[in-house]
This record gives structure tokens, sequence and C-alpha cells, in this order.
């Protein structure tokens, strides 16, 4: 299957999803059997592409642009699955295949015809913008290899998070396809029930993809936080705050008649919000503010685009039906629980309006001036009171009421009341930078600390930083590039029942010394020294511009050795290789040599013993119970989870 075949494939998907959508909405008579068959044809199709960008990435097929840019044939299995959703075409297509899926889904337990027609219309947007922006493009420079993965996603946290989140994306289609269905086809109450089923399954996935990514940030990035309020993240929570708003509606719409119309606009609200995440995380406006951002796309405009019809489209449709809508009081008086509920739900607006408009800054200050983003710090400010507010206001409701709540309610609502409590109190641990020399043992918070260096595994893929804390091993871990720099760290945590110790090693800031050699020429470096031989220059394979090989002749006065330096020039940059020699005595790198190959530009490194004796920097911090934070947000997920089948 050549690189356009796939692409072409995508618009027969597109042609059968946007017949499906027409036929559900206009054959309202129709077999439904025959539905369902074009229901799965049309998924079966996207499931195919699917598949085959899984076969390209698995056959390290580099002639397809997505797969040079973000794998590599070393690149594990489990990291090659997650190259699918690694970068935006991909993460789109993956996107799609989840939304085909549930529709398959809806069409078999025969969801209502309308709602269907605005579910395939929804999915006609995305496969849309799949063809726009097609993971199959050809790439038009030949690679042996390609670039691989960010070495900070090749986590197993990492693999798992952005699934999920997606997964939650999708699902969130479900009860806005619902809700403007029913309106389409009779406003009643029927829609309520499925859409909480889905609202619940839509939130729990989406909920633990948040979680897992936080705990990803804590456990990977080593700045000490789970959340830094930064713009992409923050993408993902407002949905899945709305979501849970959408979810209280519906389930208060049961016996409120009058909550219906916010029901309706929470299930407009909540998926419109996901279209312009995914437009602000990939209109390229985020890149300067945010470490997740996709480059500038050109399919931004056509995001946009999508959101507007979405969003619009969504408040005519109700703005239409207003006059149909029951009348009716949202709650008897202020000790009612619904009015409680509604204030928590209101709370909850509050603090997804204060998160939009943080996100949202560089976006809306490029109108009036230079881009900005807000810091962490207003974020903090003015979620934290009504975070407390919103907790005070489930208490009340467990004290009143607690006993209409369900089961998984109850796991839930305590799950999240534990979680605020957590947040609180880890945030009062206490942080400081200390130095540590090899085998010497520091007090810290009351604590023994002994730094015990550095350990490099034989591939020198990786290394640790090896402390003893109160008698515990703990290492840190440091991924390394192929020319030995790091690549990717990775905090050590002591875990214990009163919270985690958390130790994040500053990398070493030595400068190397520099040695220009000129060719045939004895020079002296201390008690080494260097002959330059020779120097050759070729073109290696595709994926290399060119490669210089060194030869020169070293020697201590005893032993004499011909090394071989090695630099690779990519198109995205050199690549020098560290060389060992005379028996670990001293280490080199090529940097440089000049054009008319004369001269030799060398960096002399500390070797690997001397970089493990050497004192590092490390930031120290205590985490007061900060897994009762992990266990709440289990809580939530199972609590939620268990009362889709109330």
């Amino acid at each position: 299957m050549t690189g356009q075949t796939p692409t072409i494939l995508l618009g027969g998907a597109l042609t059968s999803t946007a017949t499906l959508a027409w036929m559900f909405f206009k054959n309202e008579q129709a077999e439904m059997r025959h539905l369902k068959i074009l229901t799965l044809v049309s998924m079966a199709i996207i499931a195919a592409i699917s598949l085959w960008l899984w076969f390209l990435i698995f056959t390290d097929d580099f002639t397809t642009y997505y797969v040079a840019q973000y794998s590599s044939r070393d690149l594990p299995a489990m990291y090659k699955i997650s190259v699918f959703w690694a970068g935006q075409a991909g993460s789109l297509l993956f996107w799609l295949l989840i939304h085909a899926m549930i529709g398959s889904i809806l069409a078999y337990h025969n969801a209502p015809m309308k709602a269907m027609g605005v579910y395939f219309s929804v999915q006609c947007l995305l496969n849309f913008l799949v063809v726009l922006n097609s993971p199959f493009w050809e790439n038009p420079i030949a690679q042996d290899d390609g670039f691989g993965l960010n070495p900070l996603l090749q986590d197993p946290w990492m693999a798992i998070h952005p699934p999920l989140v997606f997964a939650g994306y999708a699902i969130l289609a479900v009860p806005l396809s619902l809700s403007l269905g029913n309106l389409l086809e009779s406003s009643s109450k029927k829609w309520l029930e499925p859409a909480r089923k889905w609202t619940l399954i839509a939130s729990v996935l989406l909920g633990a993809g948040i979680f897992i990514g936080g705990y990803w940030a804590y456990k990977v990035l080593g700045w000490g936080g789970y959340w830094a309020w930064d713009p992409v993240e923050n993408s993902s929570l407002v949905p899945w705050l709305v979501s849970v708003v959408l979810l209280h509606l519906i389930i208060l719409s049961k016996k409120k008649s009058a909550v219906l119309p916010m029901a309706h606009i929470a299930a407009v609200f909540t998926y419109s919000l996901v279209i312009y995440g995914t437009f602000l995380t990939r209109s390229g406006v985020l890149g300067e503010f945010s470490v997740h951002s996709f480059a500038s796309s050109k399919i931004s405009l056509a995001i946009a685009l999508v959101n507007a019809i979405i969003f619009l489209g969504g408040l005519l449709i109700i703005l239409i039906k207003a006059k149909d809508f029951p009348r009716g009081r949202m709650y008897e008086n202020f000790k009612d629980p619904a009015y409680a509920t509604l204030l928590g739900m209101l709370m909850l607006v509050f603090i997804a309006i204060v998160v939009w408009l943080g996100m949202s800054a560089p976006l809306i200050l490029q109108f009036f001036g230079k881009a900005a983003a807000v810091s962490p710090t207003f974020y903090e400010a003015v979620t934290k009171p009504l975070a407390l507010i919103m907790a005070a206001i489930m208490i009340y409701i467990f004290v009143k009421v607690g006993w209409q709540i369900s089961f998984g309610g109850k796991i839930a609502h305590l799950g999240v009341l534990a979680g605020v409590a957590a947040m609180i109190i880890s945030a009062q641990g206490e942080t400081v930078d200390r130095i540590f020399m090899n085998n010497i043992e520091v007090d810290v918070f009351g604590h023994k600390f002994t730094y015990n260096g550095q350990i490099f595994e034989t591939d020198s893929c990786r290394k640790f930083y090896v402390f003893n804390v109160d008698g515990q091993e703990v290492r840190a871990l440091t991924k390394l590039r192929e020319n030995g720099d790091d690549a990717a760290r990775e905090p050590a945590i002591l875990r214990n029942f009163t919270g985690d110790i958390y130790i994040a090693p500053n990398p070493n800031s030595f400068r190397p010394q520099e040695l220009i050699l000129d060719k045939g020429r004895f020079q002296m470096d201390g008690e080494i020294g260097y002959t330059f031989k020779s120097v050759e220059v070729k073109h290696v394979d595709d994926k290399y511009l060119e490669s210089i090989t060194a030869e020169i002749e070293v020697t201590d006065g005893v032993t004499t050795e011909n090394v071989q330096l090695l630099i690779n020039f990519r198109r995205e940059g050199a690549i020098s290789y560290p060389v060992e020699f005379l028996n670990g005595k001293r280490r080199i790198r090529l940097i440089g040599v000049s054009d008319d190959r004369l001269k030799l530009r060398l960096e002399i490194l500390p070797t690997l013993e001397e970089i493990s004796q050497l004192p590092i920097i490390a930031t120290i911090s205590t985490k007061p119970f900060i897994w009762v934070l992990w266990l709440s947000a289990a809580a939530v997920c199972a609590g939620t989870l268990a009362a889709v089948k109330k």
C-alpha cells in the first residue's frame, strides 16, 4: 500500500461517515440493520488505516514522514505502539478511531436516529481534520533511521496517559449527540440516563488520563510537583471539570425539569471545550509558553472552524428549542439539596472559567500586544478558595442527604475531599538545595543523606545518582543521548507512610577543556601526548549528511594507542561520541575539523570515574502524605466507574 492509498481511504471513510450522518438524519424509517452494516464498514476502514500506520511504524518505514519524525529502529516495541499518538497527525487519527468504535457500539445498541446523526456529523468533522493532516504523507528526505521518540515520553505512564485522554475526548461526543439529538426529536428526558452513563465513562477515562499525567510529571520531570498549570495540561482539565458539572446537571434534571436547559448547555460546552483545547495546543500560539505544545499547524484554522460549527450549532439548536423547555423551580428553598448541588457546580464552573482564562491568555493577549502567560500563583490564588467552598458544600450534602447518593458516588466524592486535603497538606513540605560530596553524610530535614556517586550502565545509555537515605538506597535516573549528554532526568523518591523524600540532582556544570591539534605535529596536554595523523570525510548513509573520522595517536610515555574519533552531521545537528583510551586514563571527543582538514578541535572530558567522584548539587524536598493524593485519584476513578451501573 503506497503512502497515498491510506489518505485516499481516509477520504473514503469521510464519504461513508457523511453518508451515515445524512441517512440517520433523513431516513428515519430505514432499517437499522442496514445502518449498522454501514457503521461497521466506516469503522473498518478507519481501523484498517490505523493498523496500517502501526505496520509502517513497526516495519521502520521511514519513507513516511510521520514515522521518521517519531520512531527509530532501536525504539522498544512498547513505545513504537505509542508513536501512533506521539504527533498531532497520529493523535487525531487515534481520536477518530476511538470515535468510530464508539459509534459502532451506539448503533449496535440502537441509539436514537437523530442522536446518531449528530454523532456521525461530529465524526465527519474529525475525519476532515485527519484528511487535512494525514500521518501518511511521504518523507521528502531519504532516511535510513528516524529521529525517535522524545526520551521524556519513553515511560510506561506516558504510554498510557494519551490513549485515556483521547478516549475521554471521543466519548464526550456521546452526551453532546444525545442532547442535541433529543432536542431535534422530542425534547423529552429519555436521553438523560444513557447520557449519564456515557458521561461517567468519559469522565473516568479523561480523569484517569489527567491523574496519570500528573503522576508522570511528579515521577519523571524532577521539578518536584505534579501540576504546573501548563496551558496544555489545563486544556484537558477544563473539559473534565465541565463534564463533572454536566454529570450532576443530568442527575438533577431527572428530578428537577427546570435544570434541563442547563444540562443541554453543559453538554455543548463540554465537547466544545475539548475541541477548543485541541485548537489551542495545535495552533502554535502556546509554543513559547508550554513544554507540551505541538508546533504550529496548518490545520489550526480548520480546528477553529470545527469548534465554531459544534459550539454555535449546538447553541443555535438549544435556542430554537428554548420555548419547549419545561418551566418550574430548580430548587424549593436554600435547604433543598438541589440548591447545594447547584452551588457546588457553580464553584466548579468558576474554577473552569479561571483556568480557561489563564490557559487562553497567550491567545487573548496577542490581540492586545505581546502574547503572555499567567503564572501558577494566579491559578493557585483564585482556585484554592473556590475548591475549599466546594469541599464544604460536599460535606454539607453528605451530612444532610448522603443516603441519596450511590455507593460509587460516595467513593468518588470522598476521593475528591481526600484529594483536596492531600493537595493542601503535601504543599506544606520543605525544599532546599544541598551540595553532596561522595560518601559524606549530610543531615537534611532530620534525615541522613549520603551520596555514593554515579553508576553508568554498560551500554552508556543511562546513569544513576546513588543516594542512601536513612539506611535505604534510592537512585535518580538520567537517560543519556548517543553522545553521552543528558537527555532526560528522573528524581530519586523514597516513599514512607508520612510522605515522600524527593531528590532531584542538578546536572554537573563543568566546562570541558578544548585542545586544537595540527596535522602531523606532536602536542602535549599534561602527561598525554597527541599526534593528529589523518582525517576522512564521507557520506555514510541516508541518516547523515556526512561523517568525519579522525585518527590520532596518543601516548603517556609508556603506552601508545591509535584512537578513532567520529563526528556525524545530521540535518538536526552534529553528534560526536566520547572515546576513552589508555585504560580509561583520559576521555576525549571530536567537536570540529577545519575546512582545510589540517586542524582538529577536541574536548578533554572527565573520565566516567572522575565524573562519579564529582560533588553534585541536588534539590531535596519533602512531600507530606502525598500518597493520599494518588489514592484519592484512584478512588475518584473507581467510584465514578462503579456509579455507571447504578
